[in-house]
């Protein structure tokens, strides 16, 4: 299963996020349908006996996190683009290589331009 990255914080440790609470004993509902964290004895258990599809399960190193009234201020000034999630928990099993791109196709506007952005824009 692929490992994403998770963020900047704590990239030596794995977490993960899953719609299968009733395979996962612990784990703790964060949005509808999807959960955090669990037994990771358990998890271990069911990858070997192919228990988890790729669609239901998503690893990461490391977190992105902010401190107090950070992200508040960053939605302020406009920092973020906030959507609606019309995916409700099926968003685990979007593919990584497309989701960009079309959320800004669906965008529209000024943010058609980013839609053609390389993965590094370094690169560019």
């Amino acid at each position: 299963m692929p490992v994403y990255n998770g963020g900047p914080v704590e990239q030596d440790n794995l977490y993960f996020i899953h719609k299968i609470p009733e395979l996962i004993p612990n784990s703790i509902e964060i949005s509808n349908g999807i959960y955090w964290g669990g037994d990771f004895k358990e998890i271990t258990s069911l990858l070997q006996e192919d228990q988890i599809k790729n669609s239901e399960i998503r690893f990461f190193l490391g977190y992105s996190g902010w401190s107090n009234q950070q992200l508040d201020q960053e939605l302020e000034v406009n920092s973020w683009v906030v959507s609606q999630n019309t995916y409700k928990n099926r968003i685990l099993g979007e593919t990584d290589a497309t989701f960009w791109k079309e959320k800004m196709i669906e965008f529209g506007g000024d943010y058609l331009i980013w839609s053609n952005a390389p993965e590094n824009p370094s690169y560019n």
